[in-house]
């Protein structure tokens, strides 16, 4: 039945999943309907067929020059969710002369206050409840680590994927546990993700609830590593990442930092509100 089956297609009611079978059985019977029914998936709540949308008008983009071909490229970074979709648009764009906001686009957050280093010896940090845990006020000090003295430092990473490095902002520590605290401007009240990369053992809290836990060290750094759902307010929310450097001496295991990113179900950026 093609035309039931592509009316279910076009239908968000039904589950991305159904949608895409739905699809593929059309494709058996009627193998032009590619044409007809993935250019007009750019914004469609399948990421599965948005991808192939986005694959074709990169490969239009491709077969155009000047500024015919940065406006369709431009089309489909709007529309691409995926790393790698956007990667390869960020190329092209950039060879075309036109400089691409990553971080405005995955809706990276990169303005923080960060302090450490607290004691993280044996891995005994993770469940301890610092400071910065029950007070944020951000001109507070604190007793870390052999005892030092410890101060909120700000700062803004200007790496193109939002990464924060705190080997290089806090100094390089090992058993260490560092805070990073921000705070996010919400145009409403509304649920996000909340999607962390860290090769660290790390938690989160957003307006003082935790919502993320994840005990595990050096796994690697995937995009999207992490992903906590939470509900954010109009207006202020708060924002608390704690980030775990245990003590391997390996080389591969001396990083020590994070990327943490705010977006919809679909990873599409969520933007503070000016």
């Amino acid at each position: 039945p093609e035309k039931k089956l592509e009316q279910i297609v076009f239908d968000q009611s039904y589950a991305p999943r159904a949608r895409r079978m739905a699809y593929e059985w059309l494709l058996k019977v009627d193998p032009e309907a590619e044409m007809r029914v993935i250019p007009k998936m750019l914004n469609d709540s399948s990421l599965e067929m948005r991808r192939d949308a986005v694959a074709m008008a990169i490969a239009k983009a491709e077969s155009l020059e000047g500024e015919a071909a940065k406006a369709q490229y431009r089309t489909a970074l709007l529309a691409s969710r995926d790393f790698d979709q956007v990667e390869a648009i960020e190329k092209a764009l950039t060879d075309l002369g036109e400089k691409v906001n990553l971080q405005e686009h995955f809706g990276f957050l990169v303005d923080w206050k960060l302090i450490g280093p607290f004691d993280n010896t044996d891995k005994s940090g993770f469940d301890v409840a610092y400071g910065p845990e029950s007070d944020l006020a951000s001109k507070s000090k604190y007793r870390g680590k052999a005892n030092a003295e410890l101060s909120w430092v700000e700062n803004s990473t200007e790496h193109e994927y939002g990464e924060v490095n705190l080997n290089e902002i806090l100094g390089k520590h090992m058993g260490a546990v560092a805070y990073a605290y921000t705070e996010f401007d919400s145009a409403k009240a509304q649920p996000v993700d909340f999607r962390v990369v860290s090769r660290n053992a790390n938690r989160l809290w957003v307006n003082g609830e935790e919502v993320m836990a994840n005990e595990v060290y050096h796994s690697g750094s995937k995009f999207d590593q992490y992903t906590a759902q939470a509900k954010l307010k109009a207006g202020k929310n708060t924002v608390l990442l704690k980030v775990c450097q245990n003590e391997q001496e390996e080389s591969w295991a001396q990083s020590w930092m994070f990327q943490l990113r705010v977006c919809d179900r679909l990873g599409t950026a969520i933007l503070e509100s000016n």
